[in-house]
């Protein structure tokens, strides 16, 4: 066999005596030639290991082999485990299938960043790293006509217009999370949680719901507080929870679930002596707590390996899942008696 790696689209159409955009269709299996064409020049670079660079690959196909990967800029400022595990095995598995990932940083209210990518053409599709409730980047999406995935649910109004919306089943999982907290005390819990923009919040407060409501537990002996968006705001709400007698604390995620800890410890309270706390997100840094917090454990990286996946099946006109729905895991540790 003959090797030649610098051989060229070109050198292949001289030495056939073909144009050479029969041989970009011969390659990209598009276009309209005969079989004994297509086939007499696959024949010919399959003997001569002829791989096509990218960009003549991405010409011949009318492709970029790349995604752009939307992240809020806030994200980059914060250390969020789940959001950069996510975009790593998003990463990898763009690798493995061919494509290459462009980060794209853009603020809550524009899209500078995302609008210039697309208006140059350079990517296939879009992965979304958050869902909200009015969101620019999927009105902004759809009004160009972009294939885009989401890491997440999206709401209502906007149903059918994601190519795929990969997410885990956070109302069933959150339910089970919260039965298994609220049926082991008769003693009130509260719920602790931040910004109810965000899809996957409304989805983790509507299966706290569903627990106390196939529990049937009356609202006095579970007090919701939302909006705790730093320490001050949290130290706030558990001191007056506190104040009423609440000793047992379910948070909607890791942030809100170590601020409770440190307002906890600032009052005095041992954990889980004086105090129980458990929260519906799980991560290395409450695993390795003293004590070891109860936690609701979702595979990040398997969404992100997901979300990429089933979008790249998608813009190849492969068969896909739109909604991949992955599960959960019950940790119950320390934390709570």
């Amino acid at each position: 066999m003959t090797i030649k790696p610098s051989l060229t689209i070109d050198d292949i159409a001289r030495e056939l005596g073909v144009s050479k955009t029969t041989v970009s269709r011969a390659i990209s299996g598009k276009g309209r030639i005969s079989a004994a064409t297509r086939e007499r020049v696959q024949a010919y670079i399959e003997e001569h290991n002829y791989k096509p660079n990218a960009s003549a690959k991405s010409l011949a196909e009318s492709k970029t082999y790349n995604l752009a990967l939307a992240l809020p800029r806030e994200f980059i400022k914060l250390d969020i485990p789940f959001v950069r595990q996510s975009m790593s095995a998003i990463v990898d598995e763009a690798y493995t299938l061919g494509y290459n990932v462009m980060l794209c940083l853009d603020d809550n209210t524009e899209s500078t960043a995302l609008s210039r990518i697309l208006d140059y053409r350079k990517v296939d599709g879009v992965i979304l790293t958050r869902t909200v409730e009015d969101d620019h980047l999927v009105e902004m999406l759809n009004k160009r006509g972009i294939p885009f995935a989401t890491l997440g649910s999206l709401p209502l109004k906007y149903e059918g217009t994601a190519v795929v919306q990969a997410d885990h089943d956070h109302v069933g999982g959150c339910c089970a999370f919260s039965r298994a907290v609220l049926a082991g005390s008769d003693a009130p819990t509260a719920l602790l949680g931040n910004d109810l923009n965000y899809i996957v919040n409304q989805n983790r407060l509507s299966g706290f719901r569903k627990a106390c409501q196939e529990l049937v537990i009356p609202l006095n002996r579970t007090p919701i507080r939302m909006g705790i968006n730093d320490l001050e705001g949290c130290r706030e709400a558990v001191e007056e929870l506190l104040a009423q007698g609440v000793r047992r604390f379910l948070c909607m995620d890791e942030d809100v679930c170590t601020r409770t800890i440190t307002v906890l410890r600032e009052n005095g309270l041992t954990i889980p002596g004086d105090a129980q706390v458990a929260s519906f997100s799980d991560t290395e840094v409450l695993k390795n707590a003293q004590p070891p917090v109860s936690a609701l454990h979702f595979d990040s990286e398997e969404l992100g390996r997901a979300a990429c996946r089933e979008l790249i099946h998608a813009l190849n006109d492969n068969a896909y899942d739109p909604k991949p729905r992955l599960g959960y895991k019950i940790r119950l540790r320390q934390s709570m008696l």
